[in-house]
């Protein structure tokens, strides 16, 4: 008996290390993409979850990131940077009064975290939290909401809703910097380490956005727009396929669209839908999932589309919530937070047919940030926004190893 209890704790130990598999770290939505692809795991976790407070005097500002080291990465309305390990705080910096992280992180293969405040100064700290350099990078308007950087290989960009793009080198370096006459909306994002996608909006229905394709240099590759139609939300790469949708008007009758684009910014199909495109998510082999929604007569409507990467609809599912972020796709599954104004649960679905596996309810962790981050065994991680809380969705440790 003692025995088989030691392999069952050596078990338990090497299952809780994981594997990283081929996961890329650095850059929230799964990768530089922000395809919101995680198929280094076959399944997402889903048995129960756990919290674990961490600040009680204030909540997150920002979507976690988690590290290569297994470092998750927070910010809070009150000015900290946390780093956490297995739940536990390993550190904390303090930004200058009145100063705080609204734009979240990203980080490099050396774990050296990027980030920006509010007064548009950008941070680098390395894994332990020494301040490796802060500098001013933009003058922020009224208005302005500084995006997450997105980390490349060598490069670092950073922008905002007013329109200002910077790439630096990882020594905070200015490669390019410019101001664009519309805004830029959401995350930037990339095909590679050299491509980087610009998504400029006007932020109103009739007037026709623009898709840019930059090199690291700042030189423009390429340009996509549709004539009339409003951008929803930024580009996204599987890093051979690009996907963008947009509006030509909203209200009762909307009119929308998916683009679905090769590297050099061609259009390979694109797809009118009837609501209005809302997130969007690429698998590797290019399968496109869509999240739309509709609020008339009073009723909240979602709808997930399953796209081909021919621009074949696969299946489509509608639910009576609110999916308030992108579709996450495993191996096997999709997952996806809901809200029906009463409690918040996550969802399984099956790829192949968007049928239901399996939910779980999590209405107890309620407020939290809705992007979450996902760590190299399938687990979930939210961070609370009324008070900074990590909540992990996870399996029980005996269930990992067991053999069905």
């Amino acid at each position: 008996m003692r025995n088989k209890l030691l392999i069952i704790s050596i078990s338990i130990l090497f299952i809780s290390c994981g594997s990283d598999g081929n996961k890329e770290f650095g850059n929230i939505f799964g990768n530089k993409g922000r395809s919101s692809s995680f198929e280094h795991i076959e399944s997402f976790q889903a048995q129960q979850y756990s919290q674990r407070d961490i600040d009680t005097n204030s909540g997150a500002t920002s979507p976690p990131l988690i590290l290569n080291n297994r470092q998750s990465v927070f910010s809070t309305q009150n000015g900290k940077i946390y780093s956490t390990k297995n739940q536990n705080k390993i550190w904390e910096y303090q930004l200058d009064s009145g100063l705080f992280i609204g734009a979240g992180f990203a980080a490099d293969s050396n774990n050296n975290i990027y980030t920006i405040d509010n007064n548009g100064s950008i941070y680098s700290l390395d894994s332990t939290g020494n301040l490796k350099y802060r500098k001013p990078l933009f003058t922020p308007t009224r208005f302005e909401i500084f995006n997450t950087p997105l980390a490349l290989k060598s490069t670092v960009v950073f922008s905002s809703t007013d329109g200002n793009l910077a790439i630096l080198d990882k020594s905070g370096k200015e490669l390019y910097k410019n101001k664009y006459n519309s805004g830029i909306i959401d995350y930037v994002s990339a095909i590679d380490d050299e491509r980087i996608l610009v998504t400029l909006s006007n932020n109103q229905f009739g007037v026709t956005d623009t898709l840019i394709c930059l090199g690291i240099d700042g030189v423009e590759k390429w340009r996509f727009s549709a004539k009339g139609f409003r951008f929803i939300k930024g580009a996204i790469s599987n890093g051979t396929q690009i996907a963008v949708s947009g509006s030509v008007q909203g209200g009762e009758n909307p009119l929308s669209k998916v683009f679905y684009l090769d590297s050099d910014g061609q259009v390979m199909w694109d797809k009118e839908i009837s609501n209005i495109p809302r997130f969007l998510s690429m698998s590797e082999e290019g399968d496109l999932y869509l999240v739309s929604y509709s609020s008339g007569m009073g009723q909240m409507l979602s709808g997930i589309f399953a796209y081909s990467s021919k621009g074949d609809m696969t299946w489509k599912i509608y639910y009576d919530y609110s999916i308030p972020m992108p579709i996450y796709i495993s191996q096997n599954e999709l997952m996806f937070l809901a809200s029906n104004r009463e409690t918040y649960a996550l969802f399984y679905l099956q790829r192949k047919d968007g049928r239901l596996v399996k939910s779980l309810e999590i209405g107890g962790v309620h407020p939290i940030n809705f992007y979450p981050e996902v760590d190299i065994d399938g687990s979930i991680v939210f961070a609370g926004k009324e008070t900074l809380r990590i909540i992990r969705v996870d399996e029980t440790a005996i269930n990992k190893i067991l053999p069905y």
